[in-house]
């Protein structure tokens, strides 16, 4: 389910979104304004969400900027993704964890950070992932 985000939520929402999904595994996505084949592509698949911020600039608007990085044991590999002018946020949840996160910017681009959480576990207070079984 899809639940879009207001405006005057979207600090604390983004805040607590990165704190629940620190060090899951991504695919970062973007959807061009046209929304045609040549304007769909992945930036990343595997890097872990390091962070996620909000700024407000009077020039800009909201700015998001998406921080991820290389899972252990590599010791580089990192990217950061910007979002500015950024004017609808909503959040992809099933009955578990956040399965998505999509932010539109002013000129209709759409930033989709999907998870990958199948096969691998995230030990609670860990900084390493450990690949698990699917049980079933």
């Amino acid at each position: 389910m899809r639940k879009t985000i207001e405006p005057s939520d979207w600090q604390r929402t983004l805040t607590d979104f990165g704190e629940r999904n620190k060090m899951r595994s991504t695919r970062l996505e973007v959807f061009g304004a046209a929304r045609e084949v040549e304007s769909d592509f992945w930036l990343e698949d595997g890097l872990l969400l390091a962070g996620i911020t909000l700024e407000m600039d009077r020039g800009r608007g909201a700015t998001v900027e998406i921080m991820l990085q290389a899972p252990a044991p590599a010791t580089y590999g990192h990217m950061t993704h910007t979002i500015a002018g950024m004017k609808r946020l909503a959040i992809d949840k099933a009955n578990g964890p956040d399965e998505a996160l999509e932010l539109e910017d002013k000129d209709g681009v759409v930033t989709i950070v999907r998870f990958e959480s199948e096969g691998v576990k995230v030990i609670p207070d860990a900084k390493e992932l450990v690949q698990c079984e699917k049980l079933f």
